[in-house]
């Protein structure tokens, strides 16, 4: 009997790009037939060099799971061979068998996690941490038999008993809503049972966290009598200059910026979820990154919340600032200043649609469209 070849192939059918992550697939070929089984591993194009994972913080970890797979796989083969009975096709069960026999969802949940969350910001970590502890806690949702639209509803009526609000409640049916698409990737359940659901998101009441262009400018230039406080605020500013998430931020490397049109411009990708973003570092971005040597002064996102919210307060600003506010209150200058397409704001916030970018700041966009009506009812007469 021939013996199979077993090979990992990436984007066999062209449609990564450096926007769109592919998963990479254990190809199995023998006497003529072959056999692709997906691994749930999803790539970016420059992420994958001569079969192997690079480019990533976790690349050691995705490629002993890629191993994993294949060495059970290899055993799956040897074992039909020397029974005699080598069937390509009855392949994806038995690896699913022999991977999760006994598994639970959750269990599942927490294997996928070690990967998932490798290189991402400790309040995202946390997330997922506390999604994790409420399905232990729960357990109304253990086994995948358990994922049901009548399940996951009551898992929504849970958490609001638990004084949950709609937006709070939309985060935590977003992180369960990935180890599902996970595990429908994996073979582990037939169909999406948020297919047919519709959760809530909320919205905060329409409006989006940030300080006003007055609050911010009164920020940046009030005094603050200690130092380290003047680190945080600092930060903060070229933050908000620069519109970057924390975890973009932390990741912030001078070096790469490169002059176009003699701008100092910065591209990346978000930490997050891996889409692109191009910001242009402002003047005042700039002189920030001169005081400090090109270092910006960065903690930990616990710490730097916890300090920004002192610092705040001489600007006699009473309110519950967090990093993110800084992202928010860039976007929310731009727009106020009616100058700056809302296609260009999209790809400086690194937003993977427009739509995106118009539902996080619809009531702003709102405000924009009242006043561009206004002036031109004016000219009207």
């Amino acid at each position: 009997m021939v013996v199979p070849s077993i090979t990992f192939v990436y984007d066999r059918r062209g449609q990564a790009s450096n926007k769109k992550q592919v998963a990479v697939e254990l190809k199995i070929t023998a006497n003529g037939e072959r056999k692709f089984i997906s691994t749930g591993v999803k790539l970016y194009p420059k992420e994958w060099k001569n079969g192997s994972v690079i480019g990533r913080k976790d690349w050691r970890e995705v490629n002993d799971q890629l191993a994993s797979i294949h060495k059970r796989v290899s055993e799956i083969v040897t074992k039909m061979i020397d029974e005699g009975n080598l069937d390509l096709g009855a392949i994806p069960n038995l690896l699913r068998d022999g991977v999760v026999q006994g598994q639970t969802f959750i269990e599942y949940v927490k294997d996928c996690t070690k990967i998932r969350t490798r290189g991402l910001a400790d309040g995202t970590k946390k997330r997922y941490k506390v999604v994790i502890d409420f399905l232990e806690s729960w357990k109304g949702i253990v086994h995948f038999a358990d994922l049901t639209e009548m399940n996951l509803q009551k898992m929504d009526e849970c958490l609001e008993e638990r004084g949950l609000k709609e937006n709070s409640r939309y985060n935590y049916h977003k992180i369960v809503k990935a180890f599902v698409r996970m595990a429908l990737d994996d073979g582990l359940i037939k169909r999406n049972p948020y297919s047919r659901l519709k959760i809530g998101r909320g919205d905060n009441d329409g409006e989006v966290r940030h300080l006003t262009p007055e609050e911010f400018h009164r920020f940046e230039s009030c005094v603050i009598p200690t130092e380290s406080l003047r680190r945080i605020r600092d930060v903060f500013v070229f933050q908000t200059y620069t519109m970057m998430g924390y975890c973009d931020l932390k990741a912030f490397d001078p070096k790469k910026c490169v002059k176009v049109k003699g701008q100092d411009i910065y591209k990346s990708k978000r930490g997050k979820t891996g889409q692109e973003f191009t910001v242009v570092i402002l003047p005042q971005a700039k002189a920030i990154l001169k005081k400090y040597r090109n270092k910006l002064p960065i903690l930990s996102d616990q710490k730097y919340n916890m300090y920004l919210k002192a610092a705040v307060l001489y600007a006699k600003i009473d309110k519950p600032v967090t990093s993110h506010w800084a992202r928010h209150t860039g976007a929310t200058m731009l727009l106020n200043e009616g100058k700056v397409p809302i296609h260009i704001i999209q790809h400086i916030l690194g937003h993977a649609t427009l739509r995106e970018t118009e539902r996080t700041y619809a009531k702003l966009l709102d405000y924009s469209i009242v006043d561009e009506m206004v002036k031109y009812q004016r000219k009207l007469g």
